[in-house]
């Protein structure tokens, strides 16, 4: 009989004992289950801050004289996506990095200052291309489409180039300084980042339009700018309606 009752004290212990790694094993499962969502959840939202552009194309693409006899504007979008490959061909084409051990871009610059600075605004927000990273920044989230020019069809396209002017960069370090001449030679720049968007549009099957009718006050405070940013130009890009 002590015999009996010692093993039914260690059968009723390893039970227990068992069902206690049971329910440690179920919560340290669930322990991980949620830190992983938890970290998965805090650096995707962190990750969603900058959108890593592909490698452009720089070997492909349509030929210089067919790109040129085939350049226009249009104002007739659809509101199709344009894929993430077509996007960093264009990023890099307009205002990219062609000879980054030099710090030359594709597009030339008066004194090399480079003062001009692009901005994407998407569907989902306004994006700084950082073009040393070959990267879009966050700016802003939101649609701020409506905001890049008074054309109905410009809050409808996909992507809306805008054309900035650092003055800063350009050597002005009060906004009571900015002169004229200073701005010309900004529109100078801009015109030919411009062009090279034309051709690479054409090249990507797209369609564009440069715009200079924008309430450019009201773009600047919507992307937060600073009094030494000034919005030269828009240019509205998508596929064709």
């Amino acid at each position: 009989m002590k015999r009996r009752n010692l093993n039914l004290k260690s059968l009723f212990f390893n039970n227990h004992s068992q069902k206690s790694k049971d329910v440690h094993d179920r919560f340290s499962g669930m322990f991980a289950t949620f830190m992983l969502i938890f970290v998965s959840t805090f650096f995707g939202a962190k990750a969603q801050t900058s959108i890593e552009l592909p490698a452009p194309d720089k070997k492909g693409g349509m030929p210089l004289m067919q790109a040129l006899n085939q350049r226009h504007s249009s104002r007739n979008f659809s509101s199709k996506e344009v894929t993430l490959q077509q996007l960093s061909n264009l990023c890099w084409a307009a205002w990219g990095f062609n000879r980054p051990e030099d710090g030359k871009r594709t597009a030339p610059s008066s004194m090399n200052k480079q003062e001009i600075e692009l901005y994407v605004v998407l569907k989902d927000g306004a994006y700084y291309y950082n073009a040393r990273e070959h990267r879009l920044d966050l700016i802003k989230k939101g649609d701020l489409r409506s905001y890049c020019g008074r054309q109905a069809f410009v809050a409808k396209a996909p992507v809306n180039f805008i054309y900035v002017a650092n003055m800063k960069k350009a050597g002005v370090n009060k906004p009571e300084d900015i002169t004229p001449e200073i701005l010309m030679t900004s529109y100078a720049n801009t015109g030919f980042i411009a062009q090279n968007t034309y051709l690479a549009s054409v090249s990507e099957g797209l369609v564009c339009v440069v715009r200079g009718s924008i309430d450019k006050t009201a773009l600047e405070k919507a992307l937060e700018l600073s009094p030494l940013h000034k919005v030269i130009l828009g240019h509205t890009i998508g596929y064709e309606k």
